[in-house]
């Protein structure tokens, strides 16, 4: 199983041959570099990524791990999508037959066809709608739309080996416990918490409220959580 310890195998992806168009051919050599870096220590050290504002695209965030980026990310009030930068030399046609994603109700894995592991393999923060998510690859991007079990909810993160410091508030765990995916570690600061709830608030007061225009709407003091908010976020839409 790949962990993000591992994520320097992303380095090694771009060693496939243009000229080499038979899957077995084009996927040896990165085959080689992930078994190269994958760690052998029973218990790695615990990982620590950050995850930053996007420069340009609003709501969009990017997750790096040693001062590399693994992918982008953004949420609303019912999916997260995950973009991820393709191994620049796939065989240029039908490259997305080599690429190979399982979206599972508590885990994601990415990795291409013929090798015996993946890049990624991690649980997602909460549960997943699998039948209602989706991936595709367009102009070098592998986009992955992970429908969210519980509308509304707000990932502090994508997978939970990203974090590293078990979420408390008030001396106990989060509210993570109670939707399946046990102990949650805390990955983002509370400022882009709020940013993110504040995103997911304003795209709620627009469905509720089609009249209106809520782009430019404040906040007095803290943003409230927009899946618990005034009874609740609606299931209806």
């Amino acid at each position: 199983m790949s962990k993000l310890s591992d994520y320097s195998k992303f380095d090694h992806l771009d060693d496939v041959s243009d000229d080499e168009t038979d899957e077995a051919s084009a996927v040896a050599p990165v085959t080689a570099a992930i078994s190269s870096s994958i760690s052998t220590t029973t218990n790695p050290p615990a990982t620590k990524g950050t995850t930053k504002k996007h420069p340009t695209e609003q709501n969009r965030y990017i997750f790096e791990f040693s001062g590399q980026k693994v992918y982008e990310w953004e949420q609303s009030l019912e999916e997260v999508t995950i973009y991820i930068d393709a191994p620049p030399n796939l065989p240029k046609n039908n490259a997305a037959h080599y690429i190979d994603v399982n979206i599972l109700p508590n885990r994601l894995q990415v990795g291409l066809k013929g090798f015996d592991r993946y890049f990624i393999d991690e649980k997602t923060f909460d549960k997943v709608k699998v039948k209602e998510s989706s991936w595709y690859l367009d102009d070098g991007v592998i986009t992955i739309v992970l429908a969210k079990c519980f509308r509304g909810q707000t990932w502090e993160g994508v997978l939970c080996g990203h974090h590293d410091a078990a979420v408390q508030r008030d001396g106990k765990t989060s509210d993570q416990s109670n939707s399946g995916s046990g102990v949650v570690n805390e990955s983002i600061d509370p400022h882009t918490k709020q940013e993110m709830q504040r995103t997911m608030m304003l795209e709620r007061f627009q469905e509720e409220n089609p009249g209106f225009d809520f782009r430019y709407a404040t906040f007095n003091g803290e943003v409230p959580d927009p899946r618990t908010f005034m009874g609740g976020v609606g299931y209806n839409h």
